[in-house]
């Protein structure tokens, strides 16, 4: 059994994990503005903005995820929303890594979220890897500085991982929660051109790589956490739809709709290249959803 520290525990992501960690008997901490601790989970008070946090909750701790960070896609991009964005993630790293350094904790592994966006808002045919460069975009830029943010914690620990996260797919939360009462009600659509890549992850898969990032000695660096199957938005919308027996007939949400309604943040809809998941499968890695109408069949087969 292990001692597991999670920040962002109550997200998407950090639920799937704490249950399948707990299920293993592994002993969960998660980090909280509002801790409530429950016979499986113990929660600890923190508040990133004043950097304070109960120091309890690293006694004993031997791995630390850390998910943590304002959502990407949540709100519209203003200055003071891409400042929060940057400022929660790489805030409550320095806040985590303060801690470990004062209490001089030896961590057997740390893994720390990233995202695909850092190789930026652009559709090309160029298939990016864990060693390409993005364009000078916000999310390049973000993402970038969220994972400069680990540099400090990645020194007092034995393994580390960055796991670069693709569209989660979920029953629970993301992308295709929101799409879903849409095609359910057979009024799904592409967006955009339609040609640009949609780089997704089934959450099962997702959380097994956090596994095998955090335990597995073979892991160690920079991973693309994206299923192998190359997908666009027009691919991925017929998809849905078959896979909720739905029709699929009105035309793509043009671009500058999209535009009027999210501004900047718009892109991250309408871009999007092709990512490559070599690394992780040269690792070991077995995609348990490898095609998207398998992970669709099983999403929707829960509803």
């Amino acid at each position: 059994m292990a001692i597991i520290l999670i920040t962002g525990g109550s997200g998407l992501v950090g639920k799937a994990l704490t249950m399948r960690l707990i299920l293993e008997g592994h002993e969960v901490r998660i980090l909280s503005r509002y801790p409530k601790s429950t016979d499986r989970i113990k929660s600890f008070f923190w508040n990133v903005e004043k950097q304070e946090i109960d120091e309890k909750a690293f006694e004993g701790v031997e791995h630390i995820v850390h998910l943590a960070g304002s959502g990407i896609a949540d709100k519209r991009w203003t200055n003071d929303r891409k400042q929060d964005i940057i400022d929660s993630r790489v805030n409550s790293m320095k806040l985590i890594t303060d801690v470990v350094k004062k209490k001089n904790i030896k961590l057997k592994s740390f893994v720390g979220a990233s995202a695909i966006g850092i190789y930026g808002m652009t559709t090309s045919e160029k298939i990016f890897s864990e060693i390409d460069n993005g364009t000078d975009d916000f999310l390049t830029q973000s993402c970038t500085k969220w994972e400069n943010s680990y540099q400090q914690i990645q020194t007092l620990s034995s393994k580390n991982c960055i796991i670069r996260i693709g569209v989660v797919l979920s029953k629970d939360g993301g992308a295709l929660k929101k799409l879903l009462p849409l095609f359910q009600l057979g009024l799904g659509s592409a967006v955009g051109s339609g040609k640009q890549y949609m780089p997704w992850i089934h959450i099962e898969d997702l959380v097994s790589v956090f596994h095998e990032a955090l335990f597995n000695s073979n892991y160690n660096g920079i991973y693309n956490a994206v299923s192998s199957e190359k997908t666009t938005s027009d691919s991925f919308s017929k998809q849905l739809a078959k896979s909720l027996s739905k029709p699929f007939f009105l035309p793509r949400v043009p671009a500058f709709v999209l535009k009027l309604l999210f501004g900047e943040m718009a892109n991250v809809l309408l871009e999007g290249s092709p990512i490559s998941n070599q690394k992780l499968i040269h690792a070991g890695f077995q995609l348990k959803y490898p095609t998207l109408s398998e992970a669709l069949q099983e999403i929707v087969a829960k509803k």
